[in-house]
Formats: C-alpha cells, sequence, structure tokens
C-alpha cells in the first residue's frame, strides 16, 4: 500500500457519513427493477446474464450497450488471472503485452486506446464505479471479482471523459448473510506459484457482512538473458480487498472498502532482432555481442524470447485505495447513491532496459560500455472522485442523472537513456535526460440520462453530460552525465552551445539544456458536453434490436515527455461521434444466442504524436498532438451455444478497419514532412477470431469431468505509423485447453490448464533502435526490439469452495 495522508484518510473515511447526513427523508420500501418485456426463463438453456452498463441492474440481452461478460466458470476454467489473459478472447478487445511490469495494462477497444500509461486513457477503467485515472498500476488479480464487463463505443454519458473507446467495470462481490468461502493454490511450469482466498459472511446477521480476498500469483521470467546469465521478466505480485457492507434497514446499505497491491516483479525486458532492406542476409539477427556500438563485429543468432539487455529489470510498485459507498431508497421510485473514493499508486523506481542488446563500448571516443537505451522512473500519483448520482423508476419512465467530481495529483521523474548509435567513432553519446513533471488535474462533470417507454416493446434513450476539466502543468529538464550527476550549465559553457563535454564523456543538444517550463502556457481549462440518443426494441421475447448514437471525449492535456521547453505543450481533446445498431438474440429455448453490433466511429484530433507549431520556438516541433481526422468501422459477431446440457460453445469475430482521413504536414525547419493520411492505425489487426468449447461428463455420484479448449487468432497489423514492410507482425494464433474434475457436491474442482499449446512466439510491436548501423561488415543493418508473449504454460490447481 503506498504511504497515504492521514489528513486524505479522514477526509475518506468520513465521506460516508456525510453523504448519509444529506439524506434526510425517512425510508420506505425498496423499488424492485422493472423486469422487460416477456422476458425468456432464466433456468433454461444459456440462462440470464445481469449486468450494470447502464448503472442499474438490466439483463444482458435486453441492453441496448454492445458488452461482454466474463464470468467466474470461464476465468477458473482458462486460469485467467489478470486482464491481459483476456486478450483475444472479447469482441473488438485488443491487449498488447507491451506494459513495463504487470499491473500496466493498456487497453485498445474498436481500434482506439493510448499505449503510453503516462498519458490520459482512452478505454476507462473502473472498480466498483471507481475510476482509475492511469493505466499504470491497474487491476493485478480477479480473485475477488465477480465478473467483468467491456462496454464498446464511448461510454462518455454515463462514465465520463476518457472513455471514448469503451469502457472496462471490474465488479466484485459483495457479502451478505451465508458465508462464502473460495480457495485455490496451484502450481505449474516456470516455478508458477498462484494462491487466493476469499472468505465473506456475517459478522451481525441482518446488519452487518464482510469479506477478504487475497491474491498471490508469481513465476520465474518466461525470457532468457544470456548477458545476466539468468531469467527475466517474472512476476511477483500480491494483493488483497476488504470490503464491509452495513445495512441498518431494507432502503439502506452502506459499503466500505479497502484494497491493496504490492508488485516487486521484474521491469520488462525486450527481445531485438534486425533488418536491412540492401542486404536481406542481416535481416533477422539478434543482439550486437561484439566490438563497438559504432563498428560492431558479431551479432547472436535470434531466438525466440531471448533478450541480451545489460541491466537487471527492477520494479517496486504499490497501489491502493479505499471507497466509501451509500445506496439509499428515498422511496419506491427514488434512489440516491453516493460514491467515493481515494486511491494512489508509486513506482519508485522502475529500471529497466529497452533496447534488448547487451551493453558494448560505444566508440574510441567513449570506450565506455554502456546501453543504447535505459530508462530510471518514479511515479507517484493519488486521486479523490466523489459522484452524487439519483435514480428515478415510474412505469414508462426512467432516469440515471448526478453530479461527479475528480481531482488528480500526477508526478513523473523519467531519466530515458537513448544514445542511439554512433554517427562517427569520434561522436560522444547523448546526455541522459531527466524528465520531471506534475499534472494536477480537477473534472467538474453533470449528467443526465433517461429512458422513456413509448410502447411496451420500444424504447427512447436520450442523455447527456456536461465536462470542464482543468489542469495545471509542471515540468522541468535537466541532463545528467553517465554516473547520474547533474550537468550544470554554469560550470560548463558549452552545454548552452551544444557542445560536447569531453571531461563527462556525453554531447548536450542545443534545444535540450536544463530547462523549465515557467514562461510556457501550462494552465488551460476543456469543456465538453457528451450527448446520447438511440431506440431499442423487443421484437419477441428473444430478439432485441438497438441503435445509438454517442459522443466520447477524452480530456486534452500537456506532453509530459518533452523533450526540450518548445515542446512542453498543451494538447487538444479527442473527440468522438459514434453510430452504432445491432442485435441480441436467443434461439431454441435459449440454447443459442446470437449477438451482433455494427459501428461507424468519426474521430477528431486523434491524440497521437504530431508536428505542432510552438510558440516559444516560433518553428514546428515533434510533440504530442492531434491528428486532424480518422474513423474506425466494423462489427462483432458474439455466439454461444448449449446444444445439449453438458456442452457450451463459443465463436466470436471481430472486423476493425482504421483509417486516418487527415493526418499530414509539410516540412519546416528540422522537422521533416510527414503524409499518415489513409494509413491503418498501429497495432490493430483486421480481424479477430475466437472459439471455444467446453464439454462435461458427468459419473453418477462421483462428480463431472470437464473438458475444454480455446482457439484466438488475429490478422496481421503494423507497428509504425507508416504502415511500413519491417514493421509488419504477422498473423497470430494460440490454442489453449483445460482438463478437470468437479466433485458431485460442488465444492471441490481440480483443474490442469494449458495455455498456448503450440509454444508459438510473436513480437508485440516492433520499433527501431537509434539509426541503422553506419559502418563495418554489418552497415545498413537497423536494430529493431520489441515485446513477445509468454511461452507454453502448463498449471494444475485445486479450488475449494463452500
Amino acid at each position: 500500500m503506498p504511504v497515504i495522508n492521514r489528513a486524505w484518510l479522514r477526509a475518506a473515511t468520513a465521506l460516508p457519513v456525510v453523504s448519509l447526513a444529506l439524506l434526510s427523508t425517512h425510508p420506505v420500501s425498496a423499488a424492485e427493477p422493472a423486469a422487460p418485456v416477456d422476458a425468456p426463463d432464466a433456468g433454461s438453456g444459456l440462462g440470464d446474464i445481469v449486468v450494470t452498463a447502464t448503472r442499474k441492474e438490466t439483463r444482458l440481452q435486453s441492453t441496448p450497450v454492445a458488452v461482454s461478460v466474463i464470468d467466474e466458470t470461464f476465468r477458473s476454467n482458462q486460469n485467467v488471472l489478470t486482464a491481459r489473459d483476456l486478450a483475444g478472447q472479447i469482441p473488438g478487445l485488443y491487449t498488447p503485452t507491451t506494459g513495463i511490469t504487470p499491473l500496466t495494462n493498456t487497453f485498445f477497444i474498436r481500434g482506439i486506446g493510448n499505449s503510453d500509461p503516462i498519458f490520459d486513457p482512452t478505454v476507462g477503467v473502473y472498480i466498483d464505479d471507481v475510476y482509475l485515472p492511469r493505466a499504470i498500476n491497474g487491476m493485478s488479480d480477479l480473485t475477488d471479482i465477480e465478473r467483468v464487463e467491456v462496454l464498446r463505443g464511448p461510454q462518455g454519458t454515463l462514465f465520463g471523459a476518457n472513455s471514448a473507446g469503451g469502457a472496462i467495470r471490474y465488479v466484485t462481490r459483495t457479502p451478505g448473510d451465508t458465508l462464502d468461502l473460495r480457495l485455490d493454490a496451484g502450481y505449474g511450469n516456470y516455478q508458477t506459484f498462484n494462491a487466493h482466498a476469499y472468505v465473506a459472511g456475517p459478522l451481525v446477521p441482518g446488519l452487518l457482512a464482510a469479506s477478504i480476498a487475497f491474491a498471490h500469483d508469481e513465476h520465474e521470467g518466461y525470457t532468457w538473458n544470456p548477458s545476466l546469465r539468468r531469467r527475466v521478466n517474472n512476476q511477483n505480485t500480491d494483493g488483497g480487498r476488504i470490503k464491509l457492507v452495513f445495512t441498518p434497514s431494507s432502503t439502506l446499505k452502506v459499503t466500505l472498502s479497502a484494497d491493496g497491491t504490492v508488485d516487486h516483479s521484474q521491469a520488462a525486458q525486450y527481445v531485438a532482432t534486425t533488418y536491412n532492406a540492401t542486404n536481406p542476409a542481416l535481416s533477422g539477427l539478434g543482439a550486437i555481442t561484439g566490438g563497438t556500438l559504432f563498428s560492431p563485429t558479431q551479432f547472436s543468432t535470434f531466438r525466440n524470447n531471448v533478450s541480451y539487455a545489460g541491466r537487471y529489470g527492477i520494479n517496486r510498485s504499490h497501489s491502493g485505495g479505499i471507497t466509501g459507498r451509500v445506496d439509499y431508497d428515498l422511496n419506491p421510485h427514488l434512489s440516491i447513491h453516493s460514491i467515493s473514493a481515494l486511491r494512489g499508486f508509486d513506482q519508485d523506481p522502475v529500471n529497466y532496459n529497452n533496447d534488448g542488446q547487451n551493453r558494448l563500448p560505444y566508440n574510441s571516443a567513449q570506450p565506455r560500455r554502456i546501453d543504447i537505451s535505459d530508462n530510471y522512473i518514479v511515479y507517484k500519483q493519488k486521486s479523490f472522485t466523489q459522484e452524487l448520482q439519483l435514480q428515478g423508476d415510474w412505469n414508462r419512465f426512467d432516469f440515471t442523472g448526478g453530479l461527479y467530481y475528480l481531482f488528480e495529483n500526477f508526478r513523473s521523474n523519467r531519466i530515458g537513456y537513448v544514445t542511439g548509435l554512433p554517427a562517427s567513432d569520434t561522436a560522444l553519446p547523448a546526455a541522459p535526460f531527466d524528465q520531471i513533471g506534475k499534472t494536477i488535474t480537477r473534472n467538474y462533470s453533470a449528467y443526465l440520462q433517461a429512458n422513456y417507454r413509448l410502447t411496451d416493446r420500444l424504447t427512447l434513450t436520450a442523455g447527456g453530460r456536461y465536462i470542464s476539466i482543468r489542469r495545471a502543468f509542471d515540468f522541468q529538464g535537466v541532463n545528467y552525465d553517465l554516473d547520474g550527476n547533474p550537468i550544470d550549465p554554469t560550470l560548463y559553457p558549452q552545454v548552452r552551445t551544444g557542445g560536447a563535454i569531453p571531461t563527462l564523456g556525453v554531447n548536450v543538444a542545443a534545444s535540450q539544456v536544463n530547462f523549465t517550463n515557467a514562461g510556457v502556457l501550462n494552465r488551460k481549462t476543456w469543456h465538453a458536453f457528451t450527448p446520447k440518443a438511440g431506440l431499442s426494441y423487443q421484437v419477441t421475447p428473444a430478439i432485441f434490436l438497438f441503435a445509438n448514437y454517442s459522443r466520447g471525449f477524452d480530456a486534452g492535456g500537456f506532453n509530459n515527455r518533452a523533450l526540450n521547453v518548445a515542446t512542453a505543450l498543451p494538447y487538444a481533446p479527442e473527440t468522438v461521434d459514434t453510430f452504432e445498431g445491432g442485435f441480441k438474440s436467443d434461439w431454441f429455448d435459449s440454447r443459442l444466442r446470437i449477438n451482433l453490433t455494427g459501428f461507424y466511429n468519426d474521430y477528431k484530433n486523434l491524440q497521437t504524436s504530431v508536428s505542432a507549431f510552438s510558440p516559444i520556438s516560433g518553428t514546428y516541433v515533434s510533440t504530442r498532438g492531434n491528428a486532424p481526422s480518422a474513423h474506425t468501422q466494423g462489427f462483432e459477431l458474439e455466439t454461444s451455444a448449449q446444444p445439449v446440457d453438458n456442452l457450451s460453445l463459443a465463436f466470436n469475430v471481430t472486423y476493425l478497419k482504421t483509417r486516418f482521413d487527415d493526418y499530414s504536414a509539410p516540412a519546416l525547419g528540422t522537422i521533416p514532412a510527414y503524409n499518415y493520411t489513409g494509413k491503418a492505425f498501429s497495432g490493430q489487426p483486421e480481424w479477430q477470431y475466437f472459439a471455444s468449447a467446453d464439454y462435461g461428463i458427468p459419473i453418477s455420484g462421483v462428480g463431472t469431468i470437464k473438458l475444454g479448449g480455446s482457439v484466438n487468432w488475429q490478422t496481421s497489423y503494423f507497428s509504425d505509423l507508416l504502415n511500413s514492410p519491417q514493421y509488419r507482425i504477422g498473423d497470430k494464433h494460440f490454442v489453449n485447453g483445460f482438463v478437470g474434475f468437479t466433485t458431485a457436491d460442488g465444492r471441490w474442482d481440480f483443474t490442469l490448464t494449458a495455455r498456448n499449446i503450440g509454444n508459438a512466439f510473436y513480437f508485440s510491436t516492433l520499433t527501431p533502435v537509434g539509426t541503422p548501423l553506419r559502418a563495418g561488415p554489418f552497415a545498413g543493418t537497423q536494430l529493431v526490439q520489441g515485446a513477445q508473449n509468454a511461452p507454453r504454460t502448463v498449471f494444475f490447481k485445486v479450488a475449494y469452495k463452500y
């Protein structure tokens, strides 16, 4: 758990009490949720799934939102432990395995997301309706998660800013008056050991219930490092959650929860390979292993999941928070809800080498053994959110509205050491550069969404949210020598002109002299309105149609990766207008379920790296900015079937077409021209498929044998915006399987799971390291690096449930 200021702790603890004091109406009986027209029998076939994607409980098959649900049974059989394990299994969702720690998860839905966790996410992540402002230190383990809901498309009305791509909602279990005990432990290859525990039940029956969850997950590194002679990229995480539920009456419920996670896994190391356009025989080599960086004499043979990175990854990450929720029924038609949360995380430090290369002498002028790329990072964040929500339900009319406030203090300190490759045998490496930033964010929002049933089957939905986001940004850049000592420009005058500093063995760019952004516009406010309108129609009890228009909004911000004062600039908000329609259907007494959604997303000011005019330098600079326009379109097919009682089948298809409609700029000064118009987004496959089958063999009086398997496959995509052939990632496919046994009383469960049975290896991305080699027998060779997926894993688990 991070260290949390006591005043903050007292304030967060008092919030539920303050919220209770505001509720002056006398308690009356609770309102029952409205049932859909002629709902199918929940006990037959596939049965009903209840979701809260619209901030209230509804049947999945009558919810006018494209939403997928991952329940406990699927997670148990497939050994799904973290959100990364969901990659390829949910339509429209793509999760690259490129985070520098296991808890850093970046999500893409329908082609939209943010691969850089230092900036705002584009897919909102929520734990029990509490927003996580950063992708850094997200969910570690799904031990006490009742279900995971993946909402596709903009969720700006009910969930707010930074959910233009969609939202991922983790819904945790709620303790009650029944004892609920769940334990599991297992062991697998790569010395994998996982242990999870959950216990819930009444402390005072009918009045106070509690639950405790704990998770420990570890495995040795999946990647071999010959330079360090050890395995790297391991996992070692511990997490827990405590929840208290107080129900003094049938109309009032108070929930308090606290959670914390410790992550001491290794920071990621990437795998290196090469590309040579003029001499293909030099493509596909591994890391440089001999000579100098300027004139290498030897390359290693490329091997899957082998990294030569010269630094052992260090990661000390901690996250946690406390939440208070009050739910109160004012009368049979009105309820009020208060959700208060204080959260924080720190990574102190994360030190990783992401070039995949061993340390080598730079050249003759600097014979010291150094890395091509190295990073030393300290992140510290704390946030406070408060939401007051009012819900009403009368015969044909219901609504959800509220007020929302977020405060976030995000501090980043990144020493980025990217020397590149020497231009000559007398060149000096670039000096390590420290990017020290602090961003204060305040978000004020008000929202309302209502449904009016025009007939018993036809419903009109309309709503909107007004958002005001204020940000203050402070930034400082400092140059260092190779021993980590700050370079003082007053002691070394040549620094001011970008000259070499022979005594320190580094070179400082003229534009990168130590600076602060005190004279730059560093306070800004953005406003937005995100409307939604839709129609839904219950054609028959088993066929449901819906069509929606909605707008998403991602907040503007400042460049936390500025390389000089001219690039420490604000970037504009991103907006998307989405048109989608689809149907949800059950067939053959709910033995077959077919859901299909088609969509078109029109993006304005898509946030990315661009050339932008800097009022500081009076020139164009390369910075984080906005591509004027882009679009994505496609469809998502989600099917499941239970042809007989003991057989379950699933088949999902995602088609996604992405294009930049306007993304170009002419050359100006030192900034080269670029033209990405017409190019596909990087990192997004056009087709994704997922299929699974589970079969149970009952043995009378003994139990049930379980057999199952799944396969997910995706087509190729490009790692770069130019869609260059050398950065194309080929088709991928993974096959998983399990066999298990459940005792007749349902208490004991034994499962053997195998993931990536074919032991297939693929890069997630490919990124160039410096410029092509200029000298020696390997001249023209471009070093590239990237993360690779986990190898074949086999895991045996024993679980007990009472």
